[in-house]
């Protein structure tokens, strides 16, 4: 399976969401209902602005200016619903950053052939800088543990659940996946020399200042209990309820 780019279009499109409404709002939702977040992004306090375009909205745009099989939008929402389960308690500020980066590690994982950084910082509607993505695809596969592979069974049940249980307005269930197969690449950064729980990330969007281009920092023994520093999108604050 290969990633083909779409072409650009010489008129405006009359549908905000490109022909994916329904797609694009059942993935809000299922993003909303994991981790709280808001139908918005932070406002952005770049010059100019960056778009803040409503979630759902969002994920349209990116689908389809990808045009990625639809295979690989609901592997986005398996591994966010495995990334739930590491952390039943993390909440978050910004689906749009949940989304895009886990848009792309499912596209890289599925697609022979598939788009450059560069190109999802583009995706993304210039709301991500180049090195902005860069990370927050690093330390979500730091996050994942790299178990980014699932059965394809697997996912075609969990598409079809998705696809039925989140089709209209709540309650919506949340779900209990396989457990993954231990990872073929472990992970290189510093997390893998914590010792005892994770702790818990909060998806919190980063604050404005450049983002850093070193490699992530272990947490401190202190940040143990508390919700962890996660780069671009988590950051470590006491927790709110």
């Amino acid at each position: 399976m290969s990633a083909r780019p779409s072409g650009s279009s010489s008129g405006h499109s009359v549908d905000p969401y490109y022909g994916h409404e329904e797609t694009a709002k059942l993935c809000a939702r299922f993003v909303t209902h994991l981790f709280a977040c808001p139908d918005l992004p932070p406002l952005s306090t770049a010059v100019p602005p960056a778009p803040s375009p409503p979630l759902a909205n969002f994920i349209a745009y990116a689908l389809h200016h990808t045009r990625l099989h639809s295979s690989v939008t609901f592997a986005v929402l398996y591994l966010l619903q495995r990334l739930k389960a590491r952390f039943p308690a993390a909440r978050g500020s910004s689906g749009h950053r949940l989304f895009i980066s886990v848009f792309m590690i499912a596209s890289k994982v599925i697609c022979d052939d598939t788009y450059s950084n560069k190109s999802w910082s583009i995706v993304g509607q210039g709301m991500f800088a180049l090195r902005e993505i860069n990370q927050m695809e690093r330390e979500m596969c730091s996050y994942l543990e790299w178990q980014l592979n699932f059965e394809p069974n697997a996912l075609k049940e969990f598409e079809a659940k998705v696809r039925r249980d989140f089709k209209g307005l709540r309650p919506y269930p949340t779900y209990v996946l396989p457990s993954p197969a231990p990872s073929p690449m472990p992970s290189t950064t510093p997390y893998n020399a914590q010792t005892g729980p994770a702790p818990t990330p909060s998806f919190a969007a980063r604050s404005q200042h450049p983002p850093s281009t070193s490699p992530p920092k272990p947490i401190p023994p202190c940040a143990r209990g508390c919700p962890a520093a996660f780069g671009i999108f988590l950051a470590l604050h006491p927790w709110h309820s």
